[in-house]
């Protein structure tokens, strides 16, 4: 690969970064990001599904639960995976009921959630 080619290569990788992806705590926010952009596209289809973003909500929610660290978490981590569990269920739900009520109070939850992770400034 010659120079040109290396610096063209290098350039175009760089303008794919996503902020936030090298510490632990960036990259929970980008799983909250994607989340609430995902329940968003859901809501704007309704009464149509969108598949491709029904799965990406469910599949942060796995991610966001199983990520949990219960040693340090305690209590907390438990009543997060309780919480992340209650959202996918109620997801689920939506995709049988068409009930656009149900995205949206998911949404409110992961939204307090995201904002309160933001929040915290990380070590």
């Amino acid at each position: 690969m010659s120079y040109s080619n290396a610096a063209t290569s290098y350039k175009q990788a760089e303008n794919f970064y996503i902020k936030g992806i090298e510490t632990p705590h960036g990259r929970v926010q980008i799983l909250f990001d994607q989340l609430e952009i995902n329940l968003e596209k859901l809501i704007v289809k309704h009464p149509k599904t969108d598949f491709v973003s029904y799965g990406k909500v469910l599949q942060c929610l796995t991610i966001l639960a199983e990520s949990l660290d219960h040693q340090k978490g305690g209590d907390l981590a438990e009543q997060l995976v309780e919480l992340y569990d209650y959202c996918a269920r109620t997801v689920k739900q939506y995709l049988v009921e068409k009930d656009v009520k149900k995205l949206e109070e998911v949404l409110s939850l992961v939204g307090e959630i995201s904002d309160s992770w933001k929040s915290i400034t990380p070590k």
